[in-house]
């Protein structure tokens, strides 16, 4: 059955209230006024000169990472001609975006597109995740996530580990809230046997699996790919994909891997791992089945 189905946790644009996010409320502004600016027929260096800025700033708006005073919006609002109604959506969405987030508090622990990301993160509504050799950040005990920090890089210092850790485990504050984040997790059967900080850790790990599976069952989805599985499309890579609760926004794929990070935008790329995601989802063990498996993994870490 798809991933887009009743089945999967969350569908595309449904009712539920997300927390509002700073950097998803930015986002959303300036993507709404990009689509206006490209309505009444100006370029952004048009725009620039009967605002009173120069292009730089209106793409830096537009791109979700520049932000607006109030007077400057409501100029903007004036030479775009927008509605009453919704110059006070956007002029709400300014104010959003102006706050600060949790994650700011770890701005000097990770790049500024992580930073980024976490915003995301913050104000999905569902996300996607593959992964082939590791448990999902969001999913993860504390105990997993100190090993996969402490063990899995030589550029982080002993003396980092507990803020990233603590900032992971904040992360997770966005699966217990009033209207939580959707998880599909999809598996390899390799993330359940590589034995990340030892037998006992990785039990710990699988059991609290098990435990949010069984908790959750309307939130939270995973499923395996066994080795049996053979290759499949996502067979090579890890990858995550974003929905947003708004319908004004479109899905977006957050990559990592050892030197780079990425948040995917383009459409055209976005919709081929929305495809592969659904191409492996079909070929994985039902729900039941990977709990099983789950459980029988972890009996065998002594």
């Amino acid at each position: 059955m798809p991933i887009t189905s009743s089945s999967a946790p969350g569908p595309r644009g449904s009712s539920a209230r997300v927390e509002p996010s700073p950097v998803v409320q930015a986002w959303e502004l300036g993507l709404r006024l990009r689509q206006r600016r490209e309505e009444i027929g100006l370029t952004a260096a048009a725009a620039g000169r009967a605002i009173g800025i120069i292009q730089t700033y209106v793409s830096g708006v537009e791109a979700g990472r520049v932000k607006l005073p109030a007077a400057r919006l409501a100029r903007i609002i004036d030479v775009y001609e927008l509605e009453p109604e919704e110059a006070a959506e956007l002029e709400e969405l300014r104010i959003g975006a102006s706050r600060r987030g949790w994650w700011h508090e770890y701005s000097q622990l990770f790049p500024a597109e992580f930073i980024r990301f976490l915003g995301y993160e913050a104000g999905a509504e569902k996300i996607r995740f593959y992964d082939s050799e590791l448990v999902p950040g969001l999913l993860q005990t504390e105990g997993y996530a100190r090993a996969v920090i402490g063990g899995g890089t030589t550029t982080i210092r002993l003396t980092e580990v507990q803020r990233r850790v603590a900032a992971r485990m904040a992360r997770q504050a966005r699966l217990h809230t009033e209207h939580p984040i959707r998880v599909a997790a999809l598996l390899g059967e390799g993330a359940l046997r590589q034995q990340v900080g030892g037998p006992a850790v990785m039990r710990a790990q699988l059991e609290h699996l098990v435990e949010m599976a069984a908790e959750r069952p309307g939130q939270i989805d995973i499923r395996v790919l066994p080795f049996a599985a053979g290759a499949h499309p996502a067979l090579g890579g890890s990858f995550q994909i974003l929905s947003f609760p708004s319908p004004r926004l479109p899905d977006l794929v957050w990559q990592e891997v050892l030197t780079s990070i990425d948040i995917i935008d383009q459409s055209m790329r976005v919709n081929d791992y929305q495809v592969t995601f659904e191409e492996a989802w079909e070929r994985a063990l039902r729900s039941e089945d990977s709990i099983d498996l789950i459980r029988q993994i972890a009996k065998e870490m002594t």
